[in-house]
């Protein structure tokens, strides 16, 4: 048998697993991809079908892959999603405001906030006033699914240097967050942190082993950033999917018109980033399938992406940072490669994929590997794997 580690990563429409071994380059990959119901999205309880959807996945992972053995597993997924105890779920790109209308808040503080999150508590907790009141906790995607699994209620901060973007306990105060709704939000644990063990409801409803070990992912974003290796100075990954960004790891801050500074998930380094016009970026995806009649048609998508990578080279340039002549892409496109050789006459760049295009399946690798003991640092981790 042939330890894996089952990576889990919870999207916006479906949840995608892997079984992935140590040994990337030697063995083949298959990812299960099950999509949620669309009663779930017209009944905002996406979260319901959480489990079912692992149970489907890990079915026909092991149908595939009869010779792997769950070691441990790792969760990821989409956010700021908000989710209740009884599976009411508030994606993070429904339009939360409707409900804060309806809800005495101080706004300005909402305002003034940086805080992805709390907006969308506060449109949660008016659109769904019962479920707030009756729920312990109130969890993101990844996190909740944890909580199915272990029974244990955690929040997931990818860096300290995120904290702004998540919430403290005096800015949700300030924002008109009573004790008791404080009481709600899990306490914060690492990316990589244990998170529980499979508990023995969980086993039966899913048909894993009961005890077997759950490490907490990170954001998709972050994961992703791992998985592609962007965790070094001068790293370019290309993370293209309905939405589609570029993000440029560097060893300082850097601001400059059109583009966004974020911490990377490294202390101590940053993430320049590129988001495509999402018009744009939407309309050319789409199309039903990537190919020359339909690429020719896509013009702007394409010089979108090259002014994208301009900008990038710019602000790297000026600002003493290297500019790679690669770049790593992640996500369905990685899967075609009459499309990767449009980019690379675009953008100019080598494109390197990676030996699975869901990256942020190989970021939760790279985790529950170094929280077991196997690495030493997500730096180590990243080298020996995918051979960064």
């Amino acid at each position: 048998m042939i330890d894996t580690i089952l990576c889990v990563d919870i999207g916006t429409s479906s949840l995608k697993a892997a079984l992935l071994p140590d040994n990337l380059a030697k063995n083949e990959i298959f990812v299960s991809r099950q999509a949620f119901p669309a009663c779930a999205f017209r009944e905002q309880n996406s979260a319901q079908y959480y489990l079912p959807a692992l149970k489907a996945a890990l079915s026909e992972l092991r149908e595939k892959n009869p010779d792997y053995a769950i070691e441990a597993i790792c969760v990821s997924g989409n956010g700021p999603t908000v989710i209740s105890e009884n599976y009411r779920t508030l994606l993070y790109s429904d339009v939360f405001m409707l409900g804060m209308g309806r809800h005495k808040i101080k706004r300005d503080a909402v305002k003034n906030t940086k805080s992805l999150f709390i907006p969308r508590f506060l449109g949660f907790k008016s659109l769904f006033t019962h479920e707030w009141q009756l729920s312990a906790h109130i969890f993101d995607a990844p996190e909740f699914l944890i909580h199915e699994l272990t029974g244990e209620s955690v929040a997931i901060l990818p860096e300290e240097r995120f904290l702004p973007a998540y919430w403290t306990e005096e800015e949700l105060k300030n924002c008109g967050f009573s004790d008791s709704d404080l009481q709600k939000l899990p306490p914060f644990v690492k990316m990589g942190a244990f998170a529980g063990k499979i508990t023995q409801k969980a086993a039966l409803e899913t048909g894993l082993l009961e005890g077997t070990f759950v490490f907490a992912g990170a954001p998709d974003f972050v994961v992703a950033l791992l998985g592609t290796g962007t965790i070094f100075p001068g790293r370019l990954c290309d993370r293209a999917g309905t939405s589609e960004g570029l993000n440029l790891c560097t060893a300082k801050p850097i601001f400059a018109d059109g583009l966004r500074t974020l911490p990377s998930a490294i202390p101590g380094l940053w993430n320049l980033s590129y988001l495509l016009n999402p018009q744009i970026s939407t309309d050319f995806h789409r199309l039903k399938n990537y190919n020359s009649s339909n690429l020719c048609e896509s013009v702007d998508y394409l010089n979108e992406l090259s002014h994208g990578i301009s900008l990038l080279r710019e602000a790297a340039t000026a600002n003493g940072e290297y500019f790679p002549e690669c770049m790593t892409i992640t996500g369905g496109q990685a899967l075609n490669a009459e499309l990767i050789a449009q980019k690379e006459e675009a953008t100019g760049l080598k494109i390197k994929k990676m030996p699975c295009a869901d990256a942020e399946l190989l970021g939760d690798l790279i985790l529950a590997r170094v929280a077991l003991g196997d690495f030493d640092d997500i730096e180590e981790a990243v080298f020996a794997l995918l051979g960064a």
